[in-house]
């Protein structure tokens, strides 16, 4: 295996209207020369959220290259990173709002949307990770799924204020009900984490129609399953979404490090 230095990570995605949905209102984007993949869930009106997320996906890595001057990103410092990030969702924050503005029929449309970009020190690669709402990003490490972000709903405010218990979040009536989205504020406000990877990490972003559909635990068990082709576990995960009942549209992007992936 090359050392983590010129270590290479390779994103797969994949994306289903599901069984219930009229519409596709997910979206995504991979870029594997840049190290970032980006995904978003759409919400409001007919057609607008599909607007708004794919003004995400495709925001933020023009942004990324709007800033390049010919240097691999994947090699900056990840504090400069984060700060490109915060700058990109803002740009597609603004764009979003611009659009809703100027047309009645998408007004308030808006999408959640969550970033994964990798760098790379002499030790290590950092994943650096930037998201609004409640789509996710997990690591399968050691054959253990982990979550790397924190859902921001009404549901999780009120599980941190014990106000209600984790088996009532699954089938409450306002488990969906965001406290961030793009297009809502007029200024994005991201959660950013950043963590070190290791060489055998399988990182998954996906959104709420996965998780609608399956627990952690089934999530943890698909990947196992089909690891480490990327193909298959987001297949399979994808499938088993809509085998119980395909509530929503399903969209996954896999990364794993490029030596390690089939």
């Amino acid at each position: 295996m090359s050392s983590p230095l010129f270590q290479a990570w390779l994103g797969v995605g994949l994306t289903d209207i599901g069984r219930v949905r009229k519409i596709n209102q997910d979206a995504f984007s991979l870029d594997n020369d840049q190290q970032l993949w980006v995904l978003a869930d759409g919400m409001g009106g007919h057609a607008g959220g599909e607007i708004a997320s794919q003004i995400a996906v495709e925001t933020i890595p023009k942004f990324f290259k709007s800033q390049q001057n010919g240097k691999a990103f994947s090699l900056l410092p990840a504090a400069t990173i984060v700060t490109m990030l915060v700058q990109a969702i803002e740009e597609a924050n603004q764009r979003i709002l611009e659009q809703a503005s100027q047309n009645a029929a998408i007004k308030g449309m808006g999408t959640t949307v969550v970033v994964i970009a990798i760098t790379r020190t002499e030790e290590h690669s950092q994943a650096i990770i930037a998201y609004m709402g409640d789509s996710r990003a997990y690591v399968l490490r050691n054959k253990n799924l982990s979550l790397w972000t924190k859902d921001h709903t009404l549901m999780e405010e009120r599980l941190a204020l014990n106000l209600i218990t984790p088996d009532q979040v699954r089938t409450h009536p306002l488990r969906h009900v965001l406290t961030k989205a793009l297009g809502i504020d007029p200024h994005a406000l991201p959660t950013v984490h950043t963590y070190s990877l290791e060489p055998t990490d399988l990182l998954l972003l996906c959104s709420d129609g996965l998780t609608k559909m399956l627990t952690d635990a089934e999530i943890e068990t698909l990947m196992l399953r089909e690891t480490p082709n990327l193909e298959q576990i987001q297949r399979a995960l994808v499938t088993t979404a809509n085998r119980l009942g395909g509530e929503d549209n399903t969209t996954v992007v896999l990364i794993g490090a490029e030596s390690d992936v089939t």
